[in-house]
């Protein structure tokens, strides 16, 4: 069990040395010194790993394969330009596909932390989430659709400022690594809704007759416009995933609708996270009918699991500041929120990752494995 270590030292680590850098009176520099040493780690164990995730002898076939096709062949291709042609490049100049994912987790893990210094409210608390929501994992196998996903978290905050063409540029720029992204421009208009109990429980009824005509809508799909996933072949496509991967999306939304009024005092882009939220909780609902659905939740998660998690977190400590004035019932009641979370983070953890393999993340295996191998 010494390859389940790796999975262990990651939160540990994230909390361990977010807690210690990451106080008020270490300030902005702190948690500057927590992003670079968490970014740095979490660059390391994606960069160096290897045969980790379900697409990873599948990336590797491609560059592979880049080494030998034409730039006419390369723009016939059906994969994405913004991969194909910087992978071309990699392929031309070295030998080892490794250095694809070494670019990969550079880009993924830079976009991230960037997020995180510029917009977590701590830091922390937004690392420890993008592992136990399997954000990180998923950023290990999806990996077109993850970078893709991170220009999304991006162009989410232009929706507030009302800058369309911003938004839209950066959504076009993630079509260039994943041509799903173009499903968010239209999002754009309707993440403008106010959400309160009206406009959701209308925005529930339309997902629900969503849910009941998925299965039709699918056989379209696959049919004639996404062929590629035929479900004949392919069984995500014709068959869901178990609930336990919506649990943890659909819980942090309804913590953030709750205290949406109270955590839009503290940050005016919680009603465009809150509704990216909502559809990270839906299209992962809907991807327990049809797996490949659950795809899509990707594309809107991870800004609001990133900056509600730490919003939610500031929040609800800072209250119980307020609230009890005696310091010993303020360490208890710290305690059991701090528990609380833990709690629930660990189940996620558990149940997205120990218990079900997800992404085909388990066993993490480095190079040094692949060296061995060869030896």
């Amino acid at each position: 069990m010494i390859y389940l270590l790796i999975y262990i030292i990651l939160p540990a680590a994230a909390i361990i040395f977010g807690a210690f850098l990451c106080r008020e009176k270490l300030g902005n520099a702190g948690k500057s010194i927590y992003c670079v040493l968490a970014g740095g780690g979490l660059f390391a164990v994606a960069a160096m790993r290897f045969e980790v995730g379900y697409d990873y002898i599948l990336y590797a076939n491609w560059f592979n394969s880049l080494r030998l096709m034409t730039d006419s062949e390369i723009m016939a291709w059906s994969r994405e330009k913004g991969f194909a042609l910087p992978a071309k490049i990699m392929a031309d100049v070295f030998s080892d596909f490794q250095v694809m994912f070494v670019l990969i987790a550079f880009v993924i893990t830079l976009g991230i932390f960037l997020l995180i210094h510029r917009r977590s409210a701590l830091p922390w608390v937004s690392v420890t989430a993008f592992l136990a929501f399997g954000l990180f994992f998923n950023s290990l196998n999806f990996m077109r659709q993850f970078i893709a996903a991170v220009f999304i978290a991006f162009a989410l905050f232009y929706v507030a400022k009302n800058r369309f063409f911003r938004f839209a540029g950066l959504v076009l720029l993630a079509s260039a690594f994943h041509f799903s992204a173009l499903l968010l421009i239209p999002f754009f208009f309707v993440m403008k809704i106010k959400l309160n109990y009206i406009s959701l429980a209308v925005i529930l009824a339309g997902s629900a007759g969503a849910y009941i005509f998925i299965t039709p809508l699918m056989k379209i799909v696959t049919n004639y416009l996404y062929t590629s996933y035929d479900p004949i072949t392919h069984a995500e496509a014709a068959s869901g995933l178990t609930p336990v991967y919506t649990i943890p999306f659909a819980v942090l939304f309804v913590l953030a609708f709750l205290l949406r009024k109270m955590l839009a005092a503290r940050n005016p882009h919680t009603n465009t996270l809150l509704m990216a939220m909502y559809f990270t909780t839906f299209f992962s609902f809907l991807g327990t009918a049809h797996g490949i659905i659950s795809r899509l939740a990707l594309l809107f998660a991870v800004a609001p699991v990133l900056i509600l998690s730490a919003e939610i977190y500031v929040l609800v400590r800072d209250l119980i500041r307020l609230t009890f004035k005696d310091a010993r019932k303020k360490a208890w009641a710290c305690g059991i929120i701090i528990s609380l979370v833990f709690l629930g983070l660990g189940g996620a953890y558990y149940s997205f990752l120990l218990d079900d393999n997800y992404n085909g993340v388990l066993p993490y295996r480095s190079l040094h494995e692949r060296e061995r191998a060869v030896l």
